[in-house]
């Protein structure tokens, strides 16, 4: 009788973990997201917020099985697209997306590292195979060289659904709150690439929905931003200890959320900035604009020497210290619905599966970028570094 381990998740409930797939989430690699936050400092803003990647990978797992079962695969593709679903985000560097641009800055993302761990961290490669699944065909997926690479990445994937679902549940903002379940059960393979039935285009509308207002509510609070952003700052003061595209895999699973926290503690540069989180001391927004009112300014505000001389210009029109100007552009990054890797959807005639266009107005203003851009500044100087911000943007933007 196969052995099998049931581990409860508040979001879906029972996720079933089979003995060889244990031997994976076991693994030194997939424990250290235990210690790798989800959102990165959103407890600051909602205090439940203390979920993991490891929550999360798991969930995304569980969801992936999910849609292998729905689409009929074979014992053999769905055995690799649930262990992919498991481990695409094994490459993530500590406090997630937040450190990740230190990679980027090296032309490098957490899912190159996914790849580099799978090919170079022998137990994790070794736990793979003795699931009967070439490591090959589960970087296949990863790299979007197979169709269904989709599933785990694309307009519409498990990572989504489910940190969507996640982040609601631990934040209590109940925005992301959606049907997966006729998401997933309308989902065919058609030509090789997943579509959804037209039937399903109003539980993909909330999706978009709840993603955008995720994003505005939750992701880009302003509270979150600000301690985000001064935290940042500080862990590149810490570039030459912390430069994750150059060390060795072994090296880079040795550093998560606490290793991180504890070097900016211990370091004389930085260790005023975790002294202000604990103490709550964050940055206040001086300046704020939504970029879509300003098209013709996002690539100025995607250049990051642009933007540290804007912050050095504000400082100095201010008269306050340069290091206590920040500015900040999130972006919500488009769902997509047009182009190549946009959402396909069929319709069922006579009895036959057909492609079909599907124009949703909802759908289109998502595909679409949508950025901020924000001053911060201490409380003391707000006054100042918010003409002063005023004063330069206009001037420097229009």
């Amino acid at each position: 009788m196969e052995k099998f381990k049931l581990v409860k998740d508040p979001v879906h409930g029972y996720i079933v973990l089979d003995e060889d797939m244990l031997r994976i989430v076991d693994s030194t690699a997939f424990q250290r997201l235990r210690r790798i936050s989800q959102l990165p400092f959103v407890y600051l803003v909602y205090p439940g917020a203390r979920h993991s990647r490891f929550d999360h990978s798991l969930g995304c797992m569980h969801l992936a099985r999910m849609f292998g079962e729905k689409l009929g695969l074979d014992e053999y593709k769905l055995r690799v697209l649930t262990i992919a679903g498991l481990v695409h985000d094994l490459g993530h560097t500590p406090y997630s997306h937040l450190l990740e641009a230190l990679l980027r800055e090296k032309g490098l993302t957490h899912e190159d590292m996914t790849l580099r761990i799978l090919e170079e961290d022998n137990e994790v490669s070794s736990s793979i195979e003795k699931c009967g699944v070439s490591v090959k065909d589960v970087k296949s997926i990863l790299e979007k060289k197979d169709p269904l690479g989709s599933i785990i990445s694309g307009p519409v994937d498990v990572d989504k659904l489910d940190f969507l679902l996640r982040d609601s549940y631990f934040t209590g903002a109940f925005y992301g709150v959606i049907d997966i379940a006729r998401i997933i059960y309308t989902s065919r393979l058609i030509n090789g690439r997943v579509a959804l039935s037209t039937r399903a285009l109003g539980v993909l509308e909330e999706l978009a929905i709840a993603r955008y207002q995720s994003f505005m509510n939750i992701y880009f609070h302003h509270t979150v931003r600000a301690v985000q952003t001064m935290f940042l700052r500080g862990v590149r003061m810490l570039r030459d200890i912390l430069d994750f595209s150059h060390m060795s895999i072994e090296e880079y699973l040795s550093h998560d959320d606490f290793t991180v926290w504890c070097l900016m503690h211990q370091n004389e540069e930085t260790r005023e900035v975790v002294r202000k989180i604990e103490k709550r001391i964050l940055p206040k927004v001086a300046y704020e604009y939504r970029v879509y009112e300003r098209r013709e300014h996002l690539e100025l505000i995607r250049d990051a020497e642009a933007i540290k001389n804007i912050e050095e210009l504000i400082a100095g029109e201010a008269g306050v210290p340069r290091e206590y100007v920040w500015i900040d552009t999130p972006y919500i990054p488009p769902l997509p619905y047009v182009n190549q890797d946009r959402i396909e959807f069929y319709v069922e005639e006579d009895g036959k599966t057909i492609l079909r266009e599907y124009i949703s107005p909802l759908l289109k203003f998502t595909s679409e970028i949508y950025e901020i851009l924000r001053v911060y500044t201490m409380k003391e100087y707000l006054d100042r570094v918010s003409k002063a911000s005023a004063k330069i943007l206009n001037r420097k933007l229009f």
